[in-house]
């Protein structure tokens, strides 16, 4: 493969958007991602959570060089 050819997995949108039930809502909504939540002392859930909560919820970013 050379630079002048793009790889067809360049070009092309294959993940169409996944729409799955929110951990935090309950929502069926679009996925933005798959997080771990704790509840308690070490009860931890993972599954995913919709763009509306991971938005309203996500912390500052802190850059660590």
């Amino acid at each position: 493969m050379s630079w002048s050819k793009g790889h067809s997995s360049l070009t092309e949108n294959s993940t169409a958007p996944t729409i799955d039930r929110c951990i935090n809502c309950g929502d069926h909504e679009q996925v933005q991602a798959t997080i771990t939540m704790e509840f308690g002392e070490g009860n931890l859930n993972t599954g995913p959570i919709c763009r509306k909560c991971y938005s309203i919820h996500k912390g500052p970013r802190i850059a660590q060089f």
